[in-house]
């Protein structure tokens, strides 16, 4: 386990969220034996293509920055610094880059922070590098970034991803797909997906305790929980809760795009809204089947689920868009490529799943407990800085069975 580091961690999710980040997991653990100083996002473009829930994304920001710096855990800083959000003009970003500098100067002082390691996975990072002096840079490619369909501005987006993985010591991709993009310019690049709280979801899947939420939504429920968004296949969800009105459709979380007001009105679907993190494992295991349903796009199309394993240590069967993450389990995550096989998918899970293949789906989530991924996480990182300061070359390229089985 990596002991006795400091490291600032430049994440894209707000850590308060429903659904902590994979590297909100990460964070928490690795915070054991290291200082760990988390830095909230500061790369909000209020100039972006999409205009749509701009004012929910105002208000998100204003109070994660309202929070400024707290302590949620021994050892573990989280900053959310103050900025102007706009950026893609030279004046902005250099009087932006100028306030982060100096607030982030002084929170290190503050939190005693020196000699850092670098984990990015904000692309704005890219112009604070030469602010640090980092024992090791650790790229989290956890999204095609630059895909963004939220931003105006995706040329300078390419051109501070690529700065970020040419500094990078390790580049950590958590899908096959990112894996396969970024493993064609760089030779040190890695897959390991996303892992689990694979002891929380079981225990809550052993006891079986029903929601108060739940209480007058009949069986059986198909459910999802998340942040709902535009990229969310509204249409799907809607044809499915057409073509199956004995069917509950259960979705939890917070609304941030996207038109749900015809879901809103059928007499089978049910919106929980925000749930505290620790209610989702019992949400989980209420569920009858589990859903992964999005608008396919090359962003979603490389993108790892977090939920996927969530889902699979609670053994529920799983219905998804062909998510390439998802399509290597296809033997017990049904895979749809449309609206039509999307219900009939549900109707065949529900009807046809077995004891087997919902053993096969536990062993396979415990295999990726976020202990486990730390774990490994750590070895990597000793590796890279050890072979740093000896002066030798980059981490060589790793397999997929290496990393991540």
């Amino acid at each position: 386990m990596l002991k006795d580091k400091n490291i600032i961690c430049f994440a894209p999710t707000d850590w308060w969220a429903m659904n902590p980040s994979c590297t909100t997991h990460i964070m928490q653990r690795i915070a054991k034996k290291n200082k760990v100083l988390y830095i909230n996002p500061f790369s909000s473009d209020l100039l972006v293509a999409n205009k749509s829930g701009i004012t929910r994304r105002i208000a998100r920001k204003l109070k994660s920055i309202a929070k400024f710096l707290k302590q949620p855990q021994k050892n573990l800083y989280v900053f959310s610094p103050i900025f102007l959000p706009f950026q893609g003009k030279r004046t902005i970003d250099a009087l932006n880059n100028f306030l982060l500098r100096a607030q982030i100067k002084t929170v290190c002082s503050l939190t005693e922070m020196s000699e850092p390691l670098l984990w990015i996975e904000n692309l704005r990072a890219a112009d604070l590098l030469e602010s640090f002096q980092p024992i090791g840079i650790i790229f989290h490619v956890s999204d095609l970034f630059a895909e963004d369909e939220y931003v105006a501005h995706r040329e300078i987006l390419r051109q501070r991803e690529e700065k970020i993985s040419k500094a990078s010591d390790i580049l950590i991709c958590v899908s096959q797909g990112l894996y396969d993009a970024k493993s064609a310019h760089h030779n040190n690049v890695v897959y390991l997906p996303h892992g689990v709280d694979f002891e929380l979801f079981q225990e809550a899947a052993h006891k079986g305790q029903w929601l108060k939420e739940l209480a007058n939504v009949p069986k059986p429920i198909a459910g999802y929980f998340g942040t709902m968004t535009a990229y969310n296949d509204i249409e799907l969800l809607l044809w499915c809760a057409h073509k199956l009105p004995n069917v509950s459709f259960v979705l939890a979380g917070q609304i941030t795009g996207g038109d749900y007001s015809q879901l809103k009105q059928m007499n089978n679907v049910y919106f929980l809204g925000r749930l505290p993190y620790e209610k989702i494992p019992r949400l989980c295991a209420c569920f009858d089947v589990c859903l992964l349903q999005w608008k396919m796009s090359r962003w979603i199309e490389c993108c790892n689920p977090l939920k996927m394993f969530e889902y699979m240590a609670s053994g529920k069967p799983i219905v998804s868009v062909p998510i390439k993450e998802a399509m290597q389990y296809s033997d017990i995550i049904s895979i749809a490529h449309n609206k039509e096989q999307f219900a009939e998918a549900i109707r065949w899970e529900l009807q046809n799943d077995t004891i087997e293949r919902s053993r096969k789906r536990i062993e396979i989530a415990k295999n990726h407990s976020w202990d486990t991924h730390v774990e490994k996480i750590s070895e990597l990182i000793e590796n890279a800085i050890t072979t740093k300061q000896s002066g030798q070359f980059h981490l060589a390229s790793q397999s997929l069975g290496e990393i991540s089985r």
